[in-house]
């Protein structure tokens, strides 16, 4: 199967014109008028490669070349909706409808900024809400995802190619540290009880524990709030999160108990309360080995040495492993950023990417 690299390209630059932000990146929020428009634009880019379109009850869109020989097996390629939650906080909307696990008033109770719920932003762009369960698919046999990596490693380590393994598993933790709100001037310094002092020895010990131990282990704080956040009192109350990542569900247990332990370590010698609650948790996927097998074959032919690497963000795939055979190919980042108007990536390395994925889709269905 041949690739016209000068054609992606191209397709590719038309599309990121649609919902260009004018200092840079590109907003497409669902089912907003940009959103409408790019979906457009793909359904005729797939109607004139000859697949047959239809858009399912949230609006994924999905172009067919049925079996008839060769193919031996149907090919489909799936436009999600929506997989990061960006107007409103449903992440993987147009996957989890795919496999049936969005909840019946999900549509009804989720708004976005300007307070206007999933389900009327639905109906303004023609989808009803009540056949949202008629999107859901048991007939899938595989699904192949090819992504850019949102991270530097295949960059630095001069890799155009990788193989995804496992997409890592993942916890959300709110810290709250507890101490007294005494007067900045009047207080010495052997008498307080800091709560940002104790938080920020949290914080230090977040990143050492994870950095201690390799990759794939992350840990990220990201969010930190004191309070009562004057400059002329010791703070008395802090909250913080701790993103944790792990590509063995073992090792981020691990990698958890012992951030816990040592929180709860730091807040008792410094005299300090410590609360700690799980915000949300994910476990990691492993891309299925046939698939992976597939990729690999198909990278070889191609002419490609590829790397193994774990994806330490989440993709569509590891929903819709739920419901069938998932792997995942990778393309480098320029300097590792992603979401974010600097977000690009060499259109060599797209069209290799293409070509893999394309010899990949032919091995499976032919």
């Amino acid at each position: 199967m041949r690739i016209d690299a000068a054609l992606l390209e191209r397709q590719l630059d038309e599309l990121f014109a649609i919902g260009a932000e004018p200092g840079g990146g590109c907003y497409r929020p669902l089912y907003g008028s940009a959103w409408a428009a790019a979906c457009d634009q793909v359904e005729q880019w797939m109607n004139a490669a000859g697949l047959a379109t239809r858009r399912d009850a949230v609006g994924n869109m999905w172009g067919r070349i049925e079996a008839h020989g060769e193919p031996k097996r149907p090919l489909e390629l799936l436009v999600v909706c929506e997989e990061e939650g960006s107007r409103f906080a449903t992440n993987f909307w147009g996957s989890r409808a795919i496999i049936g696990a969005i909840g019946a008033r999900e549509a009804d109770t989720v708004t976005d900024a300007e307070g206007v719920t999933l389900s009327r932003a639905m109906r303004e762009r023609g989808f009803n809400p009540e056949n949202i369960s008629s999107a859901a698919r048991d007939d899938l046999g595989a699904f192949v995802e090819l992504h850019i990596e949102q991270g530097a490693v295949l960059e630095t380590e001069r890799v155009p190619l990788a193989v995804v393994t496992t997409i890592a598993g993942g916890v959300h933790l709110e810290i709250v540290v507890t101490g007294r709100p005494d007067h900045a001037g009047t207080t010495p310094m052997d008498l307080r009880h800091d709560a940002l002092a104790g938080a920020a020895a949290m914080i230090q010990a977040v990143q050492s524990i994870a950095a201690a131990l390799g990759r794939p282990a992350v840990a990220t704080v990201g969010k930190l709030r004191v309070e009562p956040g004057q400059i002329n009192v010791v703070p008395d109350r802090v909250t913080f999160t701790v993103d944790l990542r792990h590509s063995d569900l073992g090792g981020r247990r691990a990698l958890e108990e012992r951030i816990r332990s040592l929180c709860g370590t730091i807040a008792s010698e410094r005299t300090l309360g410590i609360e700690i609650r799980t915000l949300h948790e994910r476990p990691p996927v492993p891309m299925d080995g046939a698939i992976r097998e597939v990729l690999e074959r198909a990278a070889t032919e191609t002419g490609a040495v590829p790397a193994a690497l774990v994806s330490g963000a989440g993709h569509d795939a590891q929903v819709l492993a739920a419901r069938c055979a998932v792997g995942m190919l990778f393309v480098p980042s320029i300097g590792g950023r992603s979401h974010c108007p600097e977000e690009a990536t060499d259109p060599k390395h797209l069209a290799l990417g293409t070509r893999v994925l394309a010899r990949a889709l032919e091995i499976l269905a032919y």
